[in-house]
This record gives structure tokens, C-alpha cells and sequence, in this order.
């Protein structure tokens, strides 16, 4: 089912021809994996026309996450413009990073499920660059405590992070982005938006994708923009350069194993002698972070330098999202189980029907995967 539903996300940003399969999905199970890991959105632009009756019951679904998509970009197309207009006016040095860097290499913006726009600025100007944000209309989003989380908003559903620095959690990370964002080239026609060269963005996206890896927070979505870049910027890279700043930052061995992936996911590659490292990388990032975390720390020592930080928080999210995935809301029941509109009170014995189907289906696929081994 992970493999059909990668083959479904290649197949989009690949542009290529959907091949058929011998058995059903469970379009149930790919709508949910594939908004847990924000593609949703990709996947609908291979069933958008598609008139069978098992992903008809979830279309309209896969349909509401792309319109989402399609409209949440605009607006952060908009107020991108708007943000790099008045830093410059307010002479307040600053980078756009996160989303914002990898955007334009999606054939179209809304095949991207959006995140908060992430806004790096220089540290001396953090509070101008604030009290800018708030003039805009945006308010900072406080924590349990009361403290400032640097996150803000705006109705309906605008976001934007506000970084005085990257928020790597290695040290050698940390210190070889020191100086962004003044140190970096500006924008062309700019003397304060700063841009970054290819070999800078390939090094600034492995490390990104290293601290969502050991946070256990890497998606499938960001496969795709590493695959992307990679697909775009990949022949023209200084390699060389690239190689030697990765071994610095120790995250070459890393760098090589999540570019194997990508070129297995969307590239049809092969890479018989890593086969094992590949499979077991590609379960810690399907089940993010729950499984294969220690085979994963072989590859990325940042791990071991997270885990005691995010041990406490990775285990009650895991906690969270096995009961969403086992008790999940009565609209998303409602598909399934139509008569749950008229009697909702019958949403638990539903729930109990679901789990034994799954146990059915699950024992059913071990059994055909058994007879087929043999």
C-alpha cells in the first residue's frame, strides 16, 4: 500500500501515466497517509477524473485538500510580496526560507500543501520585524506558559515563523548558518531581500530534512522537494564543494542515503547493495519517527543528540495518533458508515467494525504475501 501510494505521487510530479494494479486499494487508508504526510493534494491530480465507486467515496476529500491548496497559496504568493515590500522599506535584513525557497520548482504552487511561511532576520531587528508582522494584521500565538512562539496569525489562515536564526538543533549546523541572513547574496533589485546560490539550498534542504529526520517530523512531502530541486538544479551542482561542507557538517553519509531514496521513490532507481538501509530509512519516514529509529541512527548521528529532548513529546504524539488513526472523527467515519449522519450515537460500535475489518484485511494481505514468498 506504501509503495501504491509513492508510485501515485511520482506518477504526478513525474507526469506520468497511472499504471493499473491487479488489486484494490484501500482509498481510506491513502486518503489518511497521504494527508498525515501533507500530498493529498498530488494524489488527487491522479483521480480527478477517476469514475470508480471505491474512490468516488473519498474524491470529494482528496478534492477539498487541493482546493485548500490552491487557495492558501495565492493568498502566500500575495503576502510574500507584501512582506519583502515593507522589510525593504523598514531596511530590515531578512530571508525567506522554508516553503518559499522550494515553490518555484512545482510545476504549479497548489501541487504544495502549504506551511507557515518561515521569515529569517537579521537579530537586531527581531522586534521591528515583529511589531511589522503585528501592523500587518498578525498575532502572535503564545504557548501554554504565556511565552512568545514566534509563530503568528492571521484570519482566516495565514501563518508565518519568525526566526532570528535557523532552528537547527546540531551545533556545527547552527554555527554554519550563523550569519544568514546578511552574509547571503541579495535578491536582484533588493538591498535587503537575501537570496541563496543552488550549492547553498542544496546544503540548506539536507540540513532541514536532517533536523526533520531526527525529530522525526520527515514527510513524504519532503521527498518531493528534495526530488524536485534535484531534478531541476542537480546536473549543474558543485558537488565537489557540496560533498566537502556535508562531510564538515557530518551529514554526508545522510545526504547520500536520502538522495537514494528520492531517486528509488520517484526516479525508478535501483540501488541493490543499500536495499536494506533504503527500506529501513523509508519506514522511519512513512511512520515519522515510530519505527526504525535506531537502523536510522547509523545513518544520522543527530539522532542520538535528539532523542532525549523529544523522547517525552515524540511518544505522546504517538500515543495521539494511534487513537486518531484507530477512533477517527465521525465525519471521517461518515464515508464509510453513511448511516452515522442519521444516528451518531452509533459511532463507537462503527468504530469497533472498522478495527476488525483492518485486522481482516491485514491478516488476509500477510496470508497473500505468504503464498506469494512461497
Amino acid at each position: 500500500m506504501e509503495r501504491y501510494l509513492i508510485n501515485l505521487i511520482a506518477e504526478t510530479v513525474n507526469q506520468g501515466e497511472s499504471v493499473e494494479t491487479r488489486w484494490k486499494p484501500s482509498w481510506g487508508w491513502i486518503y489518511k497517509m497521504s494527508d498525515y504526510h501533507h500530498v493529498a493534494n498530488l494524489v488527487y491530480y491522479k483521480i480527478m477524473w477517476s469514475d470508480d465507486v471505491h474512490v468516488l467515496k473519498w474524491k470529494e476529500r482528496f478534492e477539498t485538500r487541493y482546493r485548500d491548496a490552491m487557495r492558501l497559496q495565492e493568498r502566500n504568493r500575495i503576502l510574500r510580496g507584501q512582506l519583502e515590500a515593507e522589510l525593504e522599506k523598514r531596511e530590515i535584513h531578512a530571508f525567506l526560507a522554508g516553503e518559499s525557497l522550494i515553490l518555484e520548482y512545482y510545476q504549479r504552487p497548489e501541487m504544495r500543501t502549504p506551511e507557515p511561511i518561515e521569515l529569517l532576520v537579521q537579530k537586531k531587528k527581531y522586534d521591528s520585524a515583529r511589531r511589522l508582522l503585528v501592523s500587518m494584521g498578525f498575532e502572535e500565538i503564545l504557548d501554554k506558559q504565556g511565552k512568545r512562539t514566534g509563530l503568528f496569525a492571521r484570519i482566516p489562515d495565514q501563518k508565518i515563523r519568525l526566526y532570528d536564526e535557523l532552528p537547527f538543533t546540531g551545533k556545527k549546523i547552527k554555527a554554519w548558518f550563523h550569519e544568514l541572513p546578511v552574509e547571503l547574496p541579495k535578491e536582484e533589485g533588493y538591498d535587503y531581500i537575501h537570496c541563496m546560490n543552488e550549492e547553498t539550498m542544496y546544503i540548506y534542504l539536507v540540513c532541514r530534512l536532517a533536523d526533520r529526520f531526527a525529530r522525526g517530523q520527515m514527510e513524504i512531502r519532503d521527498m518531493v522537494d528534495l526530488w524536485l530541486f534535484l531534478s531541476r538544479e542537480g546536473s549543474q551542482l558543485k558537488w565537489k564543494e557540496i560533498k566537502e561542507e556535508l562531510e564538515s557538517l557530518e551529514l554526508d553519509t545522510f545526504g547520500e542515503y536520502i538522495v537514494k531514496l528520492a531517486g528509488k521513490w520517484f526516479g525508478n532507481m535501483y540501488f541493490h547493495e543499500d536495499n536494506d538501509m533504503l527500506n529501513d530509512i523509508q519506514t522511519y519516514i512513512i511512520s515519522k519517527g515510530e519505527h526504525g529509529r535506531r537502523e536510522s541512527g547509523d545513518v544520522l548521528p543527530l539522532i542520538t543528540s535528539v532523542v532525549d529532548s523529544y523522547h517525552r513529546d515524540l511518544k505522546k504524539e504517538e500515543k495521539k495518533r494511534i487513537r486518531q488513526w484507530r477512533f477517527p472523527s465521525i465525519d471521517y467515519m461518515e464515508v464509510s458508515f453513511p448511516r452515522l449522519k442519521k444516528w451518531p450515537m452509533f459511532l463507537p460500535f462503527c468504530w469497533i467494525i472498522r478495527l476488525m475489518r483492518n485486522r481482516k484485511y491485514t491478516k488476509k494481505r500477510e496470508a497473500e504475501t505468504q503464498e506469494s514468498g512461497e
